[in-house]
């Protein structure tokens, strides 16, 4: 019975990514592409990444000059970035 119990767990699901562009979308009402900005502005210095929306500083500077196609592009980034590693 321990043994079962010990070993009959079930495998964990993958993990989701920590943001993503529909919960972004469900937190604006506005009809632009949302920002991926979730107030945890710190850079990493390993990856050269926010920790909190895994944009480059670059990303980051360019967003409020990006058109809505631009910062899909961005999007599409940021949740590879977030799979990837």
């Amino acid at each position: 019975m321990l043994f079962k119990k010990l070993f009959s767990r079930r495998a964990a699901p993958a993990p989701r990514p920590l943001i993503n562009l529909d919960d972004a979308r469900a937190r604006h009402v506005d009809p632009e592409v949302p920002s991926p900005c979730i107030s945890v502005c710190q850079m990493d210095p390993a990856t050269q990444l926010c920790s909190g929306c895994y944009r480059t500083l670059e990303e980051i500077a360019a967003w409020s000059t990006l058109d809505d196609p631009q910062r899909l592009v961005v999007w599409e980034r940021i949740e590879a970035r977030q799979t990837a590693g």
